[in-house]
């Protein structure tokens, strides 16, 4: 009877970390199995750590991000209760109000992998291995469809992206980059015993492996993230500076092969850059013009088009929608998800752009929940830089544990660089990405001593 409750706890265990360690794979399969995956760790979760979860005591941080959660239930809640009793009501606001209130399961998400990382019950070498070999695989895959113009099962690709197994979903290349620096870590540490010229180029050759495929899938963005990242890695590990410094003379001597055989690369980064460049001066002068405004008027509306792309217009009309719709709700916001319905109404009344979100973390944190939410965000940001301070020199050591950490951190990093284009921050791969990524940063105590990985 013993031997069996022993034999039940041990095979439990096993299977909830291959559960853990299967939400890379969840999110190359849709939302649907991310959100089955993550009902299934938590329930097994529970199961686990059963009342622990509301006894121990947790760390300020843990407690901030309690009270966020708390803010984009609250600001929800005083959205409906203004379109219930002073507006017209409306049923969207309800389906926010249930959304909101679903949001706390990622909350649960991050509260069990932290404390299964006190318990020692969860092994992030499974999650370490799943979350380095999928980029290979997406980018390898993402090449041949580039090649061939279709994927390994048949998938072609999808208006000039090479999209990979996400179909219709311009995501491959934002994919690769999320995982791509637990695949260079993570080999990097396989290669320990080999000659170091044996590691130097095979590191090298994955990172333009990886970085190719990047580039091929379309997205933009990944590839500006992932050079970020690299040099993230040159900073924290020392020991890799040489790799690195070599990897960035092999993509530039690699991008620029592309962009002189890939007219439509070239144009396209071309347009990216003078993109960026466009709003970046435009939003200088603006705000030297007139610092009390941020809406544009009319006549500098008809100056910038005639010197403007669509692609740049849509991007710097949607930021200043975003600060007009955060001008009406400026404290609470108006509730997640609120940005598409707002953005309508200001449409009405002024000239701008309208979307689903603001396409960039921080403005959509702002126009939801207001100047409240966005407080609770910069004291977390403040907390991660000191957490970096004080963990500089464990992040340089070339153990497998500070080798995830270190993976972790600049993911997370990545992810929240503040002026990054992005999906929203409330879909579910999005958000549980985040939370992932951050409970791992969390559980750096056990993760330093080595725990979590025997």
């Amino acid at each position: 009877m013993i031997l069996a409750k022993k034999n039940f706890d041990k095979n439990s265990i096993l299977f909830t970390n291959l559960i853990f360690a299967f939400f890379p794979i969840s999110f190359i399969l849709g939302n649907l199995i991310t959100n089955i995956n993550l009902l299934l760790f938590c329930c097994f979760g529970i199961f686990h750590l059963k009342s622990k979860i509301l006894s121990i005591k947790y760390d300020l941080i843990i407690k901030i991000i309690f009270w966020f959660f708390i803010i984009v239930f609250f600001s929800t809640v005083l959205s409906f209760l203004k379109s219930l009793y002073f507006d017209e009501y409306e049923h969207i606001n309800f389906v926010r109000l249930i959304k909101s209130a679903l949001f706390f399961r990622f909350l649960l998400l991050l509260l069990i992998v932290y404390l299964l990382s006190e318990e020692n019950i969860i092994n992030f070498r499974y999650f370490f291995i799943s979350a380095s070999f999928l980029p290979f695989v997406i980018s390898i895959d993402v090449i041949f469809q580039y090649i061939f113009g279709f994927n390994v099962i048949g998938l072609k690709s999808y208006v000039h992206h090479n999209t990979s197994f996400f179909g219709d979903e311009l995501i491959s290349g934002g994919f690769i980059q999320n995982f791509s620096f637990f695949s260079i870590l993570f080999l990097s540490y396989l290669l320990r015993n080999h000659k170091d010229y044996i590691k130097f180029f095979l590191v090298i050759i994955a990172i333009c492996i990886l970085a190719t495929g990047i580039i091929f899938s379309g997205n933009r963005m990944p590839v500006i993230l992932f050079l970020l990242g690299l040099f993230l890695v040159y900073i924290f590990n020392t020991k890799l500076r040489k790799v690195i410094l070599v990897s960035f003379i092999a993509l530039l001597t690699t991008f620029s092969f592309i962009i002189k055989t890939d007219s439509f690369i070239k144009v396209s980064y071309q347009s990216f850059y003078e993109n960026v460049r466009g709003i970046v001066i435009f939003a200088s002068n603006k705000l030297t013009r007139d610092k009390s405004k941020i809406i544009l008027d009319e006549k500098m509306i008809q100056l910038a088009e005639k010197h403007d792309t669509p692609e740049r217009a849509g991007y710097r009309n949607l930021i200043f929608t975003a600060f007009e719709t955060w001008k009406s709700h400026k404290i609470f916001g108006n509730g997640i998800k609120s940005f598409r319905e707002d953005c309508k109404k200001l449409m009405i009344k002024k000239r701008g752009t309208c979307s689903n979100h603001p396409h960039n973390y921080y403005l959509e944190i702002l126009t939801d929940l207001g100047v409240v939410g966005f407080i609770f965000v910069l004291a977390m940001g403040f907390i991660f830089i000191a957490f970096l301070i004080k963990n500089f020199v464990f992040l340089n050591k070339n153990k497998l544990e500070n080798l995830f950490l270190l993976a972790a951190i600049i993911s997370l990093i990545l992810e929240v660089f503040p002026i990054k284009s992005s999906g929203s921050i409330f879909t579910t791969n999005n958000t549980t990405y985040i939370i992932i990524i951050s409970s791992i940063v969390l559980s750096r105590k056990k993760l330093l001593e080595g725990k979590n990985f025997k």
